[in-house]
């Protein structure tokens, strides 16, 4: 199967997962409301993805397990969400073409469906019964991870001193992005018992796909960006963001994501699923 049937197969099933279990099993009146606004308000679930086509890769079957699992990564992303939008830090009013959730409902109600979510994605996670799993996610999204990420994001924001700072833009997108996207795949990789040559090619392609995907998603910004009459400046640049794309400027930024695709799929050739979801990356090329 190539990663566009795949994702086609699979997607449908984490939207519904999502939608009944957040709704079901979020007991205080109202609150699931809020909660499952964010999680049910689009994206890619690119995360769940990578955890399923990881194990289907390994030769596991996809059961309501592992779509537990998968959608336990989705709820982790979306809290990461909630809390990058908030007025404290990028202060945005829309994501997706739709109110964020503190434009939507409060802020002190976005701050605590973050807060909420965050939990339940580590206890849908638990249902894997692999307490490896739990400590890999609990990991990247920490000090070290994901929250480290965001923090390096804010304190070089509108800083002279960073300005060209290609080592620290590369480690800030490495902790925000690559450290959720690589544990979705060492999620997979623990949760389907790979060997250590299966781990390392695995782990190779999601260092890969983690940086790339930022990249990526920052190209496509400009795409956007440049594409509304009377814009031609990229978002974060406007904002005084500094990334690998404002620090190295588009050309060389694209000529990174094509090795670091190319050096992604090198290492999972015999798994076409994974190397279908690099192939997303290109269109920006």
């Amino acid at each position: 199967m190539d990663f566009q049937a795949f994702r086609e197969k699979w997607t449908p099933e984490i939207e519904a997962y999502l939608n009944q279990h957040v709704n079901s099993e979020v007991t205080v009146a109202n609150f699931n409301e809020v909660m499952a606004y964010s999680v049910m308000a689009g994206g890619k679930r690119l995360r769940p993805l990578l955890f399923l086509a990881t194990i289907d890769s390994l030769g596991l079957p996809i059961g309501q397990t592992e779509l537990r699992i998968a959608c336990g990564i989705e709820l982790i992303h979306t809290y990461s969400l909630i809390h990058d939008d908030l007025p404290a830090m990028d202060n945005d009013d829309y994501r997706r073409g739709r109110l964020t959730s503190h434009k939507k409902f409060d802020e002190a109600s976005a701050i605590l469906a973050g807060d909420a979510l965050l939990p339940m994605g580590l206890s849908w996670i638990s249902a894997s019964q692999n307490w490896q799993m739990v400590q890999v996610m609990a990991d990247a999204i920490g000090p070290n991870g994901m929250a480290g990420g965001q923090y390096l994001d804010i304190m070089t924001t509108n800083n002279p001193k960073y300005e060209h700072d290609q080592a620290v833009a590369k480690q800030m997108e490495a902790l925000k992005t690559g450290c959720l996207i690589e544990a979705s795949v060492k999620l997979g990789s623990l949760y389907g018992d790979a060997s250590d040559v299966q781990d390392q090619k695995l782990m190779t392609f999601a260092k890969n796909f983690g940086q790339a995907f930022q990249i990526y998603d920052d190209l496509v910004d400009i795409s956007e960006s440049t594409a509304e009459a009377g814009k031609g400046t990229h978002k974060d640049e406007a904002q005084g963001k500094n990334n690998v794309l404002t620090v190295l400027g588009k050309s060389k930024s694209q000529t990174i994501l094509k090795e670091l695709i190319d050096q992604g799929q090198s290492a999972v050739n015999e798994y076409p699923v994974l190397v279908g979801m690099l192939d997303l990356l290109t269109k920006v090329l």
